[in-house]
C-alpha cells in the first residue's frame, strides 16, 4: 500500500509510486454518483488483482459555502460522493468479503463528523452521515467473522482540499502530514481498531462536548477560531 503520494496523481504515476514501495497497481473506473449502486451492486472485476478484501473509501468533496451561498447541485454532489458513494462501494465489495470471510472496510472521514464549523455546511453534514453510516455497518459486522471496519477521524490535513483554512493557533493545532494519516491508518488496520481519532488530542475534544454545556462548548470555538476558520477557504472541489 502506498498511501500519501497517491492524492493527485495519475494512474501512470501510482503505478510508479507503487512500483518504488514494492507494490503494483491496477486502475479501476468507477462512477460513485448517480442515484443507485453502480454495476447493480457487483464490485468491478479484474483478473489481475483477483479478490478485493480491503476498501478504503477515500473520495470526498467539499464546496466551503455557508448554507444560503451554496449551490444546490454542489450541495448534491457533496453527499453523492462524501455519503451515498461509501455506501455504494461497501455494496459492491462486502458481499465477497463476506462469503470469504476475510476483509476490512476502512472510511478515512474527518474529525468535523464530529464538531462541525460555519462554511463547510456540506462537508460537515456529508461527514457525520458517513460516521453513522460506519458505526452502524461496524457493529452490524461484529457477527461476521474476519471481516471488520475501522473509521478515521483526522484533523485538518495539509493537502489542496481545505487550502486557504487557517487555525487561530496553528502551532497549537498544526495541520497533520497526509503521511501521518497514511501510516497511521494501516497501523488502524493491522490492530483491527474500530476507531481512531488524530491526533490523539481530538479524544478531548469527544470528552468536552459529552460534559460541557452548549454555551461553554460556543466560547471555546470563537477562542480557537472554529467560526472565522473558513472565511479564508481556497479550496478545490
Amino acid at each position: 500500500m502506498a498511501p500519501a503520494p497517491f492524492i493527485n496523481k495519475t494512474d501512470a504515476q501510482k503505478g510508479h509510486v507503487a512500483g518504488g514501495c514494492g507494490a503494483w497497481s491496477v486502475p479501476l473506473q468507477v462512477q460513485p454518483i448517480g442515484t443507485g449502486c453502480p454495476h447493480g451492486s457487483t464490485a468491478p472485476s479484474c483478473p489481475q488483482v483477483g479478490d478485493i478484501t480491503i476498501l478504503v473509501n477515500n473520495a470526498a468533496v467539499v464546496h466551503g459555502k455557508s448554507l444560503m451561498d451554496s449551490d444546490d447541485d454542489a450541495l448534491l454532489k457533496s453527499q453523492h460522493v462524501n455519503t451515498l458513494g461509501q455506501f455504494w462501494t461497501t455494496k459492491a465489495f462486502l458481499p465477497r468479503m463476506l462469503e470469504l470471510q476475510n476483509g476490512h472496510i476502512v472510511c478515512l472521514n474527518s474529525v468535523l463528523a464530529l464538531s462541525a464549523i460555519p462554511g463547510a455546511i456540506d462537508y460537515c453534514t456529508s461527514k457525520a452521515s458517513a460516521f453513522a453510516f460506519m458505526e452502524s455497518l461496524t457493529l452490524g459486522l461484529l457477527d461476521c467473522p474476519g471481516v471488520s471496519a475501522t473509521t478515521v477521524l483526522p484533523f485538518h490535513t495539509s493537502t489542496e482540499m481545505f487550502q486557504g483554512m487557517r487555525v487561530r493557533f496553528p502551532n497549537l493545532f498544526p495541520p497533520l502530514k497526509p503521511e501521518t494519516v497514511a501510516r497511521r491508518t494501516v497501523e488502524a488496520v493491522q490492530q483491527n481498531q474500530a476507531l481512531l481519532l488524530l491526533p490523539w488530542t481530538m479524544n478531548i475534544l469527544v470528552i468536552l462536548k459529552s460534559i460541557l454545556p452548549q454555551a461553554a462548548l460556543e466560547e471555546i470555538h470563537r477562542f480557537s477560531g472554529t467560526y472565522t476558520c473558513m472565511n479564508t477557504f481556497k479550496g478545490r472541489t
